[in-house]
């Protein structure tokens, strides 16, 4: 980009470069911040540190707004599209914001922090080792598309104006709008950066409040740039004895895979087959850029034409075969292969069997039965 861009990629390093300022001013270190400490701050910035910040961003609004509109302003693919449920942060007040003490939803449903495993209802695959999480059976998505989806309305100033100018009905159900919903909020914060500096100015520096809690637990939530973080824990005997952390990143692993699998079908049946791989790495990027997950994403791998035809033949030659539908509706299991055998008894077929019935009786095929054997699952479903 650098190359075409070349002002667009200096205002965006500078951009970057000054958010980094503000968090080594006030975390101690632009990452990993350890300044925040129990009961309070190690250091206050002082009033001079403040007021070069203020100024700072004041400058940088006309630069800010050309992000806006440079990033809404994009042609983003019509692939993929489908709705979602969107979950983040509801401020006190009916304010934007990036905490509170609730989870609101797009559905319009609201959940106290402390209820946060009513929405995220974790779940295991087979194919990852992160966990997943769907509300209600659904896969949902946290992050800045999230926020502006469920609290756009709220926001004021600029960011209102730009929000109310190219905000539509895409932003709910594409995934790639993130980036430009990132943009909006980017404005919000530039704006408000003045307004906590004019109340944080001339604030006393107090020590350290001393805490004595050695037993207890609690769940804070916050909105991390990627979406809703939640940090749950519990202390006794003044130790930590259980934690519970449930990341952005996590929870949009399902929404994740199941746009790519969209946009792959979609593009698939007409017959662009070379888009795929970029447009699943534009659906990772678009919830998640990080460099390991931007790089390192997809592997596009093609079946052998006919291939599945060709072993359906050598089966039959064996004559029919023994069908078993694989899971446990009471072990978290999508029952897809439970679903599959049902069906398939509702047509007709001969010697189905469901995984639990087998686990009450000998199996079918003890006796020596030359038969094929087939297993029904899925790794995952939408």
């Amino acid at each position: 980009m650098a190359s075409k861009f070349d002002l667009e990629v200096k205002i965006a390093l500078e951009m970057k470069e000054f958010g980094n300022h503000i968090m080594e001013t006030a975390s101690g270190r632009y990452i990993h911040g350890e300044n925040p400490v129990i009961g309070g701050f190690g250091r206050y910035p002082t009033n001079d540190e403040l007021l070069r910040i203020k100024a700072r961003a004041i400058q940088f609004m006309p630069f800010v707004l050309k992000t806006v509109s440079l990033f809404c302003e994009l042609d983003y693919p019509y692939v993929p599209e489908e709705k979602t449920i969107f979950a983040c942060c509801n401020p006190e007040k009916n304010q934007y914001g990036f905490a509170g003490d609730e989870i609101i939803l797009s559905t319009g449903e609201t959940l106290n922090k402390d209820e946060y495993k009513k929405l995220t209802s974790e779940f295991i695959v087979s194919h990852s080792y992160a966990k997943r999480s769907r509300y209600k059976g659904q896969p949902y998505s946290v992050g800045a598309l999230a926020r502006i989806n469920n609290l756009g309305e709220r926001l004021r100033g600029e960011a209102g104006k730009m929000f109310k100018k190219y905000f539509n009905r895409r932003w709910k159900i594409n995934p790639l709008f993130n980036n430009a919903a990132q943009a909006v909020e980017i404005c919000y914060a530039f704006e408000r950066i003045p307004q906590i500096i004019d109340k944080m100015l001339n604030l006393p520096d107090p020590p350290l409040i001393k805490y004595k809690t050695r037993e207890g637990k609690g769940t804070g939530i916050v909105e991390a740039p990627r979406g809703l973080l939640i940090h749950s824990y519990e202390i006794a005997e003044g130790l930590v004895s259980s934690t519970d952390i449930i990341t952005p990143t996590a929870q949009n692993a399902e929404d994740i895979e199941r746009y790519c699998t969209i946009a792959a079908q979609k593009l698939l049946s007409k017959g662009e087959e070379d888009k795929i791989r970029d447009r699943m790495d534009l659906v990772v990027r678009a919830f998640d850029p990080c460099i390991s997950c931007s790089a390192h994403m997809a592997e596009v791998k093609k079946a052998l034409p006919e291939s599945w035809k060709s072993r359906l033949a050598e089966i039959k030659e064996h004559g029919l075969p023994l069908f078993v539908g694989v899971g446990k509706s009471d072990c978290s299991d999508d029952g897809v292969g439970l679903q599959l055998a049902l069906e398939l008894r509702k047509q007709g077929v001969k010697d189905v069997w469901l995984e639990s019935e087998l686990a009450e009786q000998d199996c079918p095929w003890k006796n020596g039965l030359d038969r094929p054997l087939v297993f029904l699952d899925a790794v995952d479903s939408f």
